[in-house]
């Protein structure tokens, strides 16, 4: 008998739902690509320096999005786990890190249109709080053994 990762469709109501929120989630995190204007307003001396670092997080955590979500559907197991737990904590880095410069520089220059006199503080904290929710979801047990779970077949 030999075991293999077990993809099918056979997961349950929960895992289903947990699984398409996942990925709908970090399809989401594509609209980060809107820091590229920041980086170019940080390059050009427009907005402050420490905008630089959460404006260049927010670009990585947007290229991997398409390649995790791809990972998540095809190939669950150890290694597709951990590149979301890792993805989820560079996320909330990144957030935390705009959240940091929210406080001590100030909004950014480059941002100011998109907010619209709205608080500069809703989107980060809405988005780490979703963060850290499907962070802390994907180390309990029934949601960690949607990339565990093993199936035994016929050799």
């Amino acid at each position: 008998m030999q075991v293999t990762m077990n993809h099918s469709t056979a997961l349950g109501r929960s895992g289903k739902i947990l699984l398409t929120a996942l990925v709908i989630w970090i399809l989401a995190q594509l609209i980060r690509f809107i820091a590229i204007p920041l980086i170019t307003s940080v390059a050009n001396g427009i907005d402050a320096p420490g905008w630089m670092y959460p404006a260049i997080l927010d670009v990585v955590t947007a290229i991997f999005a398409v390649p995790l979500v791809i990972a998540i559907w095809k190939w669950r197991g150890f290694t597709v786990w951990t590149l979301t737990i890792v993805y989820f904590t560079l996320s909330i880095v990144d957030h935390i890190g705009a959240l940091t410069n929210l406080t001590l520089i100030g909004e950014p220059i480059a941002f100011e249109q998109f907010n619209g006199g709205g608080n500069p503080y809703t989107a980060p904290v809405v988005q780490t709080v979703l963060d850290v929710v499907f962070f802390g979801l994907l180390f309990m047990p029934r949601f960690r053994g949607l990339f565990f779970q093993l199936s035994k077949t016929k050799s």
